[in-house]
């Protein structure tokens, strides 16, 4: 790509990253690092006449994220944490709202890796462009 003088990386992370999210710290950490070696990333190759952006797709009900996610917690018998961690899932799953479709994810790639001007994030569904907007 650099002898080319021309080409685009695309990370995909989350848009999880936006807000504090109680149960998911270790999560967004992983993301928020992948954001952040991509940003270092985009500043050392635009030189180049490469350029990186983010993806960061929201919610989706397509996917089995959410019942993987919750499969690994651990602790819901704790006598601290235990009644949080309920309450806190128990609200996740009664949660309503916009959510991302596949499509949108693709729409968002295909952008980062067509539009010279994307800009280095692209939020992707219409809950990821809304929690984008509220983090402004």
């Amino acid at each position: 790509m650099r002898e080319r003088g021309s080409g685009v990386i695309i990370n995909v992370t989350s848009s999880a990253i936006y807000k504090p999210l109680p149960l998911s710290g270790a999560y967004r950490a992983s993301k928020a690092a992948v954001n952040a070696t991509t940003e270092s990333l985009a500043a050392e190759i635009a030189q180049f006449g490469l350029r990186a952006h983010l993806v960061l797709p929201g919610s989706s009900g397509e996917t089995r994220f959410r019942e993987s996610a919750r499969s690994g917690l651990r602790g819901f018998d704790d006598p601290v944490y235990g009644q949080f961690m309920q309450h806190t899932i128990a609200r996740m799953a009664n949660s309503v709202g916009p959510g991302t479709r596949s499509r949108d994810v693709a729409e968002a790639v295909w952008r980062a890796a067509t539009d010279p001007a994307a800009p280095l994030y692209i939020p992707a569904g219409a809950d990821a462009e809304q929690w984008a907007a509220e983090a402004k």
